[in-house]
């Protein structure tokens, strides 16, 4: 897929979450590899979301999709 086909997402967090993306990324260059872009890294956790097929049925908060989150990471380690 190119970047033709991306799509713009706006997204907004909290400072603590986007100073851990920051710290992220600068970890992976710093330790041998490139600096990854913020976009990139969400991008990643979404593929990882897919990949594991998170039941999102029903969830009402970020919290909960969350948990579900960390539930299929655990079953899909079993």
């Amino acid at each position: 897929m190119g970047k033709e086909d991306y799509l713009r997402v706006p997204i907004t967090m909290p400072e603590e979450m986007f100073t851990y993306l920051e710290t992220v990324s600068v970890k992976s260059k710093v330790s041998g590899g490139r600096k990854l872009a913020n976009t990139a890294i969400v991008r990643a956790c979404v593929m990882a979301m897919m990949d594991l097929e998170v039941d999102v049925n029903g969830v009402k908060d970020e919290e909960e999709l969350r948990d579900r989150i960390l539930q299929a990471q655990i079953k899909c380690n079993k």
